[in-house]
């Protein structure tokens, strides 16, 4: 009984927009990649990476097992198609940062069972921005050496990502803004991938719904946080 009150409460208060997005998007991923003759690992991994999403963005903690999943079907999907940057990141850096999700989230929840959200100052701010060129240029040199098929954008999709990541654990706003950037890299690198072998369609859509998905989240936490902001010097006047 436990268990299924605590999968009621993960799903309960969804809108129905999130409802027909979530099924709209799953449904045209796994219709397009049978047509196009995708792959079952890659459809299982762009749903869960979906329904991460989602529910990352909800703020459940739930997410952190479908991302279990997807990081490491993504990466050995991105491994095979030599982006050993995504390989890497996803094997090595995302895994053990959703077990670390699931711990940091459960000491940070509301009486809705939702994270409680936080923001960067400006001085963190400007540390990340230095903090992700600094990464980017230096990883791409060191992908080059691996002969990786894209150095530059994968060493800024997985430098990105890292940062991302972290702030995602910490429940900070600000990690939609890297997610975009993330999922926008990434919708050219697969696309490079789907026009050369005309594989990983499901990949590519997932991307697309990942970039629209980070765009609708950062402003659902931008104004979440103000929301709670103000809630907050109310109580303390």
């Amino acid at each position: 009984m436990e268990l299924k009150q605590r999968i009621y409460r993960e799903f309960a208060g969804w809108q129905l927009w999130e409802v027909v997005y979530v099924t709209v998007c799953t449904a045209a991923i796994a219709v397009i990649s049978v047509i196009a003759e995708g792959t079952a690992l890659g459809i299982a991994s762009a749903v869960t990476g979906t329904l991460y999403t989602m529910l990352a963005g909800k703020g459940k903690i739930s997410c952190y097992f479908f991302g279990i999943f997807n990081s490491a079907s993504y990466g050995y999907i991105a491994y095979t198609q030599k982006l050993y940057g995504d390989a890497m990141l996803n094997i090595c850096w995302y895994l053990p940062m959703m077990l670390a999700g699931i711990v940091c989230w459960r000491r940070r929840m509301d009486g809705k069972e939702c994270v409680i959200k936080s923001s960067l100052g400006f001085r963190g701010r400007a540390v990340l921005l230095l903090s992700c060129i600094a990464g980017i240029v230096g990883y791409a040199v060191f992908l080059h050496y691996m002969q990786d098929a894209q150095p530059v954008v994968d060493s800024a999709t997985t430098v990105l990502s890292v940062a991302a990541m972290i702030l995602t654990v910490k429940r900070c706003v600000e990690q939609w803004l890297l997610w975009i950037a993330v999922n926008a890299l990434s919708v050219w690198m697969w696309l490079r991938v789907y026009l050369a072998d005309g594989n990983s369609i499901a990949i590519l859509l997932w991307w697309l719904i990942m970039l629209i998905t980070g765009i609708i989240f950062f402003i659902r936490w931008t104004m979440d946080l103000k929301s709670s902001q103000i809630i907050s010097k109310k109580s303390g006047a």
